[in-house]
């Protein structure tokens, strides 16, 4: 089986990437921001599978939405029209699809030319309205306040907190990745409009500031009382060394989990 993996370089396609390499029966394309356009078309005409991680959330301009988002997702459906292929699709986007904003926007015209690609194709679509993606080595300071919370902390950098009661809904990337994977075999898989991760949380942006400085203070992973808090302590682990993670291969490739 062929799988193509857009935005590959990204937080969220880094971790799906590694997870697909170890499935034998697994052909992986990778997409970065510098694939050549030839080299991306030929992927869609082999792949049987399509993981479309690639998105812009935190361009310099706004115009750079539609571009990432909505030309880029065009570009894919139409292709594989003309292809006359019909695979799956799983899209990552986004909670804030419905906010109105130029990024929710854009999100939402990504989801409804995939949405006109299943209507025409057959192909089955995957919508994932991702909440706050967290996990070891994500960007700090651009999408993630977990990233940026664990590294300022780690690196003894100050944090702010407008209003500590926000609640926050979480869900963590190898819980994303372990169930993405699962789409490739979805014999059980229960079809809907949206998806939603199976394994979510919540907390509030005060609580999650504490857990953080509880282990910075040396709490250890044994003294974590629930899941939530072993999988923060494996993420904010990562960033013990003052290494700030960044994209390589540019904007696209970031994941637009947010």
């Amino acid at each position: 089986m062929k799988v193509l993996v857009t935005g590959a370089g990204g937080f969220l396609g880094r971790h799906l990437v590694s997870a697909l390499q170890e499935l034998k029966e697994v052909i992986l394309l990778e997409c970065y921001h510098n694939t050549e356009e030839a080299t991306f078309r030929r992927y869609l005409s082999d792949c049987d599978f399509i993981y479309h991680l690639a998105g812009v959330n935190r361009p310099m301009k706004e115009e750079e939405f539609i571009e990432g988002n909505i030309e880029f997702t065009k570009m894919i459906t139409e292709y594989l029209k003309k292809c006359k292929k019909n695979c799956p699709v799983l899209y990552t986007s986004s909670v804030h699809a419905q906010s109105g904003t130029p990024y929710g926007s854009s999100k939402k015209a990504a989801e409804d030319l995939l949405f006109d690609y299943e209507n025409t194709t057959g192909g089955q679509v995957y919508i994932y309205r991702l909440p706050n993606v967290f996990g070891s080595n994500a960007r700090p300071n651009y999408n993630s306040v977990v990233a940026t919370f664990c590294y300022n902390i780690s690196q003894g950098l100050p944090i702010t907190i407008h209003d500590s009661s926000t609640r926050l809904k979480l869900c963590y990337v190898e819980d994303v990745a372990e169930e993405f994977l699962q789409l490739l075999k979805p014999k059980d898989f229960v079809q809907q409009k949206y998806y939603s991760i199976t394994k979510e949380y919540e907390i509030n942006l005060g609580v999650l500031a504490e857990t953080l400085y509880s282990f910075s203070k040396g709490r250890k992973l044994e003294e974590c009382k629930t899941e939530l808090e072993k999988k923060l302590y494996a993420t904010y682990s990562s960033y013990s060394c003052p290494k700030p993670v960044t994209n390589t291969h540019g904007g696209k490739d970031e994941s637009s989990c947010d």
